[in-house]
């Protein structure tokens, strides 16, 4: 496990589950929902999404001359499609850190994705918070299909989510985009139903607010992205700022709709976001 900290801050990583992150505390309180006990990513308080984000239908991707079909998401979760990429199900290489600072990296050789990558992470701590950068290298022969993003919980109780969306992707039966529709009004985040929703044309930056305290999200221009989820009956809900919608590589919409990138040989496709904390008074 890597510790960061500061007057202020605090973040628990561990590169070997997931590259992902055990705590974010800022004056001793958690941000993001702490991690539960037990070796599965999903009890992460934050993982990464690389190199796509979200759900592939059925784990099945026919793109730029590769049919194949991708591991379906582990423990029985969501069993007909392939989840949030590989890299937070894979062990990272801590490349080096320093009280305020991690550099993690994951090198793929094209088995549980058909391309071979190098995806890289940084995180620096901030005055009040922390800031958070993702990326992904092609490192294959061929041009391949990349998404980015980041899945943080945070504790559900007394919060209130203030994000502004031009759109969002109703979600099927199959909990992959059915239909787009556009926002008249802001939506009632918490009602019984929940939502498992990908928001689209999103404006920084997203506020969460609790009681004492106030997170400001600045995803970086390319995150527009953000797949809401806060399932019912649940201490915890999720906004992940992420570059492309759930099965993007599948679609027939043009990609500046779904937000899908295809990076060439030796491209690299680079996210950021800075997650900072204020006193309500």
């Amino acid at each position: 496990m890597i510790t960061l900290e500061s007057r202020n801050v605090e973040l628990a990583i561990d590169p070997w589950l997931g590259g992902g992150m055990l705590a974010f505390k800022w004056r001793g309180i958690d941000v993001f929902r702490p991690h539960t006990i037990g070796t599965s990513p999903l009890g992460l308080a934050s993982f990464p999404l690389t190199p796509f984000c979200n759900r592939i239908a059925h784990g099945h991707i026919d793109c730029a001359g590769h049919g194949t079909m991708l591991p379906i998401a582990p423990d029985g979760v969501e069993p007909a499609h392939a989840l949030h990429g590989v890299g937070w199900t894979s062990p990272w290489a801590t490349d080096d850190f320093s009280a305020e600072s991690a550099n993690l990296s994951l090198q793929h050789d094209g088995t549980l994705w058909p391309w071979s990558i190098k995806t890289q992470q940084r995180f620096d701590i901030l005055e009040n918070g922390y800031s958070h950068t993702l990326s992904v290298t092609n490192r294959d022969q061929h041009p391949m299909p990349a998404g980015l993003g980041l899945h943080p919980y945070f504790p559900r109780a007394d919060a209130a989510l203030a994000l502004e969306a031009k759109g969002f992707w109703k979600t099927g039966p199959d909990r992959l985009p059915q239909e787009y529709r556009l926002l008249d009004c802001a939506p009632e985040w918490f009602e019984h139903a929940g939502f498992d929703n990908c928001f689209a044309e999103c404006t920084a930056p997203i506020i969460i607010d609790w009681p004492t305290h106030r997170l400001k999200m600045q995803p970086s221009a390319n995150l527009c992205f953000a797949h809401v989820y806060t399932p019912p009956g649940e201490d915890f809900f999720c906004v992940e700022p992420v570059s492309h919608i759930p099965d993007a590589v599948n679609s027939d919409l043009d990609k500046a709709a779904t937000g899908l990138v295809m990076l060439d040989p030796g491209e690299t496709m680079e996210v950021a976001c800075r997650f900072e904390l204020e006193e309500l008074t």
